[in-house]
């Protein structure tokens, strides 16, 4: 089922299978600004990601070994309104005997979207059931950028850290203040998954006269879009790394690793739309 909330600026559309944003509309225009999908380039919107980040390979938790589909559970599940308001919903599952098979922990995961002014904050509580839990979460929006292009500028001076998809040994880029998102650059970096940020403000200006704003404390902001085609761009915030050919298949021993043991651990990040 299709969720809407709205405010005087933004309209937002989520479903309840799989939690992910389906439409996020810039009233002021009346233009849509969430990627609709493609079957050629990206037939999604948007991905809720739990409890691994990307097309990991088989790993190993409490002594079973274990496979999940790409980016985890929660895209492929169907969730509970725990709560709805005009301007805000949050959205929940709880594992059971199916979640168990490849993820052998009990959880409570919630994700929220809440309107205010033009941006919206999207949020997620993940509390353990059964001890000590090891997990990553992260989103996925893909937002309207035509020829898959945008001007990325950060707030600060930065001196990120480059982490390749085959392998965890970070390269530095050195100072950076702006990059040109391109097919040319996701060419080169298929996903670039960018480290060590200060947690500045970063800026994406698209072609068509937008610009969409990013905030969070997540410790890899990673870049995307097909190489191929198609008009979008992700900004994407993860607590966690996608997974490598070298990369420890004990996954408490993987790199960035979350842990919750029952208090809950919330997480969250802000994307505000606006054109300029």
């Amino acid at each position: 089922m299709i969720y809407t909330i709205e405010n005087d600026v933004l309209r937002l559309s989520v479903n309840g299978n799989g939690g992910s944003m389906t439409s996020l509309v810039y009233k002021p225009s009346g233009e849509e600004r969430l990627w609709q999908g493609d079957e050629r380039w990206w037939k999604g919107q948007d991905v809720v990601i739990f409890p691994i980040v990307g097309h990991a390979g088989g790993f190993v938790a409490k002594g079973k070994s274990c496979a999940l589909k790409s980016h985890g559970i929660i895209r492929y599940s169907s969730l509970e309104v725990r709560s709805l308001s005009s301007e805000a919903i949050t959205l929940g599952l709880k594992s059971d005997a199916a979640t168990r098979e490849n993820y052998p922990y009990d959880f409570d995961f919630e994700i929220s979207y809440a309107l205010e002014g033009n941006s919206l904050t999207v949020g997620y509580f993940v509390r353990s059931l059964s001890g000590r839990m090891p997990f990553y979460v992260g989103g996925h929006p893909g937002m309207k950028a035509p020829n898959g292009r945008a001007e990325l500028t950060f707030e600060n001076e930065e001196y990120p850290l480059e982490y390749p998809l085959e392998s965890d040994e970070a390269h530095p880029l050195g100072r950076v203040k702006s990059l040109t998102l391109d097919k040319a650059f996701f060419k080169k970096y298929k996903t670039c998954q960018l480290g060590n940020l200060s947690g500045g403000a970063i800026y994406a200006r698209t072609d068509d006269g937008y610009r969409y704003t990013y905030k969070s404390d997540c410790p890899l902001v990673a870049l995307w879009s097909n190489e191929d085609g198609g008009d979008y761009v992700c900004v994407e915030p993860w607590w966690g790394i996608n997974d490598y050919r070298s990369a420890p298949r004990e996954i408490t021993l993987k790199p960035f690793m979350n842990f919750d043991d029952g208090k809950g651990s919330k997480f969250r990040y802000t994307l505000s739309v606006e054109k300029l």
